[in-house]
């Protein structure tokens, strides 16, 4: 089957699944217009809520400040007026659960005083007011923040939630008004709400099914928590201090930032992880604010369960579209992964490994019988410019040497040697090989040296020895410039082959390392054999006299490692100078340019 015909079968698959998550995102359109309904439903209510505790506190701020003003301005400040005044206020106002008057000490005639009236609920449903003298040690009232708070902040305030122990023994809110007479403090007047009241119309708020109301504080405590304590022993500051949970900074910034929004953690009803849906509406009189949560899955509880059903459907289907991907890609890509690794073997230059041209779809063995006959002709081409290119690099060799009284073998055997050299000191196997072919073009600077001075057969003077040791970098201008790695290896072994390691040499008299190894190494090689080989103005030496000659160079004219190894590898060597003396010229060419 073609690769067209596959892609076609394909499609029915994948028309398919676009269907289901269609379906899957409607679904979830339809959801959050759920949420949305359910987000205003409880925006509502607890702006209703807040706007009753606003009318609630509103009464209790009022009658606090009426009776601070009532004290400030009467002619005569005295204690019948005054608890005739507090028992005014819970009669008139149902919502009031106690009140007081709270003097500073000193600050009257009175010293310290406070009576408490509040009141409670008697057999036959009445009222009974019921009076307690907040002075007394017991409760000490200076200690209480409802009163130290607005004195020491010079400003009448909502007080924090606390129980109270004075004489109402339950939960309470306090608003506390500043009492002054003649432009100074002189106390506070206060009026209590119980917030057992409060959280009654707390449990009225019901969103759905299982959503919940309750208050936060200015300081972060929790006011009607269901099923537990009626304020929290700790503020949500103080739990998130603890936990360093990011889903409760969120709900917090969200109170905060009076937004409305989800976060996923543990429900605070339930103990459950769940996502949850918060509404917040500031309660304006206190500075309080009222939260209203839902969990978001009772929300979308009804479009669950036939959206799961096309989440099935829809995972089937992709299960079966994944199958047939694995099948296309296997029968098209496999192919195509073996054609990306022959492009990166003939990138790498291997080109002897050949396509399967009967893998495959009809296209994929098209294009590997002609990745084959590509990879052939390449290869061949290769092949005749690497010969070429080594015969060019030798017969330049040769033409140096033509000029010279040195022969041919002479190159053969030193290149040879350097090769040999080269391993034993460490070089790759790729490095030592075009060492081989780039050493015998070493004195290919002696095609710039005259006749009169290279072919002169006694000694050169000082101003021919001069030109003479030229030669390294006319050989180095020769061959500079080439993008050819045998070509550069054969401008440094040009350049340097006559560098000593005391820094005696020419042409730049370098010393140590700073001469090339390559210069390094084909220096032995070519003085060993220029030892060893006859010439026309003197006899062969032996293997042990140009061994003793060169050990004696050690550290002077020769890096002193080189000549261990040079030593080390002597049997090679000698097998090498045996080979070539033995052949004949046209013999060691070949030999030279077949054997690595």
């Amino acid at each position: 089957m073609s690769i067209r015909n596959r892609l076609l079968l394909f499609l029915v698959p994948t028309m398919l699944l676009l269907f289901g998550l269609l379906t899957y995102f409607s679904f979830r359109e339809s959801g959050e217009t759920l949420i949305t309904r359910i987000s205003q439903e409880s925006f509502n209510l607890a702006g209703s809520y807040a706007q009753e505790f606003n009318v609630l506190t509103e009464s209790l701020k009022q009658a606090a400040e009426g009776m601070a003003i009532a004290v400030s301005t009467v002619p005569e400040v005295n204690d019948k007026f005054i608890k005739s005044l507090i028992k005014n206020n819970l009669k008139n106002d149902p919502n009031i659960c106690g009140s007081t008057v709270a003097f500073k000490p000193g600050a009257t005639g009175f010293g310290l005083y406070s009576p408490y009236f509040c009141s409670r609920g008697g057999k036959d449903g009445k009222k009974i007011i019921r009076y307690e003298s907040l002075a007394k040690p017991s409760y000490d009232y200076v200690k209480w923040k409802w009163y130290t708070v607005p004195l020491e902040e010079g400003k009448s305030s909502w007080g924090e939630p606390y129980y109270d122990e004075g004489g109402g023994q339950c939960l309470m809110i306090t608003y506390s008004a500043l009492i002054k007479r003649n432009g100074k403090v002189i106390g506070v007047a206060t009026a209590d709400v119980s917030l057992g009241d409060l959280v009654g119309k707390l449990k009225k708020l019901k969103v759905g099914e299982t959503g919940n109301a309750f208050i936060v504080t200015d300081e972060g405590y929790l006011i009607g928590l269901p099923g537990r304590d009626i304020i929290s022993k700790e503020t949500i500051q103080q739990v998130l201090k603890r936990s360093n949970d990011p889903d409760l900074k969120k709900l917090i910034d969200l109170i905060k930032d009076k937004k409305q929004g989800n976060v996923q953690m543990q429900d605070p009803f339930t103990d459950e992880p769940s996502q949850l849906w918060v509404t917040t509406m500031p309660i304006r009189s206190t500075g309080w604010m009222l939260v209203i949560i839902y969990p978001r899955d009772e929300i979308l509880r009804p479009l669950t369960n036939l959206r799961n059903v096309v989440l099935a459907i829809s995972l089937v289907i992709i299960a079966l579209l994944i199958l047939m991907i694995i099948w296309i890609s296997s029968s098209a890509t496999a192919p195509i992964s073996k054609l990306v690794d022959q492009t990166e073997r003939y990138a790498a230059g291997q080109f002897e490994k050949r396509l399967d041209e009967k893998e495959g779809t009809r296209e994929i063995q098209k294009l590997s019988r002609a990745f084959n006959v590509m990879g052939q002709a390449i290869d061949e081409k290769i092949q005749e410019l690497s010969e070429t290119q080594l015969e060019i690099v030798y017969r330049l060799g040769r033409a140096a040497e033509y000029r010279d009284t040195d022969t041919g073998l002479h190159l053969m055997r030193m290149s040879h040697y350097s090769a040999l050299l080269a391993k034993a000191y460490g070089m790759s196997e790729e490095d030592c090989d075009l060492l081989l072919h780039a050493s015998p073009m070493h004195d290919i600077g002696k095609i710039g040296i005259p006749d009169s001075i290279l072919l002169k057969k006694g000694k050169l003077t000082d101003e021919e020895w001069g030109v003479m040791k030229t030669h390294p970098a006319i050989g180095n201008e020769i061959l500079s410039g080439s993008k050819s790695r045998l070509l550069q290896l054969a401008q440094l072994v040009a350049y340097n082959h006559h560098e000593k390691w005391d820094g005696t040499g020419y042409p730049r008299g370098l010393k140590g390392n700073q001469i090339p190894v390559t210069g390094r190494i084909v220096a032995i090689a070519d003085v060993f054999d220029s030892l060893t080989s006859e010439r026309p103005y003197k006899k062969a030496w032996t293997v042990e006299e140009a061994m003793k000659e060169i050990e004696s160079q050690s550290g002077r004219g020769f890096q002193p490692e080189l000549v261990d190894l040079f030593k080390s590898i002597l049997p090679e060597i000698v097998n090498v100078k045996d080979r070539f003396a033995e052949a004949e010229l046209i013999s060691a060419e070949a030999q030279f340019r077949n054997e690595p």
